[in-house]
């Protein structure tokens, strides 16, 4: 029988060709969701002197956020949280690239500034590829010194709640995002933490989240619900951004992907 044959005896039988079904493209994409949430830590690591929650709610099935912790010993941590731009089954894919490549490449990058130097080169030709980039922001703890040393990638800067203090610290150094220029310098910055200090990564999930008059949730409002919950646990202080987040959008779906990571000094 001819290709038209086939053809015509498929539409004769109520299916049309090179239609995939949608129940099996469903199936396939809760999957991609389920390793793809896999891949990023359900607990932070065990570090002294600092309690850690972390959480992450895609805009649709899949995402382009990503965190991740690098713990050298009981009292050294690396901390990364990325945005990849967009937020469909290609950002997803490279924010697995990107978790790979950097797992790969952590016990190799000497300061955070190098790290994120080395990302760059590595990823972009495949950022290039794929018209996409990523903003990161890339740490390094000790809880000898309480020293956090950092670099950062065109990502939002952390914001750091001083205790018994008004007010917040951005913490930003000059850099762009990944993926746009090779060899690109990044420029680190280091600055000391203090006991009740609370310092929280975030994705611009948060910030640009909108009402019904199109209004920006922003840094302002981030802050004022970090420091009404800034005596809870690291865990509750994240429930209680989520839920002025929701409040503020009017309990709509998400339009981005987003993530946070909270970090208490003790």
């Amino acid at each position: 029988m001819t290709r038209k044959g086939n053809f015509d005896r498929k539409k004769q039988a109520g299916k049309c060709p090179d239609v995939p079904d949608i129940a099996e493209y469903e199936q396939e994409m809760t999957t991609a969701s389920k390793i793809q949430q896999s891949l990023l830590p359900d607990v932070p690591p065990d570090v002294r002197g600092v309690r850690i929650a972390c959480r992450s709610i895609p805009a649709h099935v899949v995402g382009g956020d990503y965190y991740d912790f690098f713990r050298w010993d009981d009292s050294s941590l690396d901390l990364v949280i990325a945005d990849v731009s967009g937020h469909n089954l290609g950002s997803a894919l490279i924010m697995v690239e990107t978790r790979s490549v950097l797992r790969a490449h952590a016990f190799r990058s000497g300061n955070a500034a190098d790290a994120l130097s080395v990302l760059n080169e590595l990823l972009y030709d495949d950022l290039t590829r794929t018209e996409l980039f990523i903003s990161m922001f890339y740490a390094k703890f000790s809880a000898e010194t309480r020293f956090l040393t950092y670099a950062n990638g065109g990502h939002n800067p952390p914001l750091l709640l001083r205790c018994g203090r008004k007010g917040y610290i951005g913490l930003d150094a000059d850099g762009m995002v990944l993926g746009v220029l090779k060899g690109v310098e990044f420029e680190e910055k280091n600055i000391l933490l203090l006991e009740g200090d609370v310092l929280t990564f975030y994705t611009d999930g948060i910030t640009e989240s909108q009402n019904d008059s199109g209004e920006l949730f922003g840094a302002e409002r981030l802050y004022q619900a970090l420091y009404a919950f800034r005596g809870a646990p690291p865990e509750e202080i994240i429930d209680g951004v989520l839920r002025r987040v929701h409040e503020f959008s009017g309990h709509k779906t998400l339009q981005d992907d987003v993530s946070l990571v909270v970090v208490k000094i003790d």
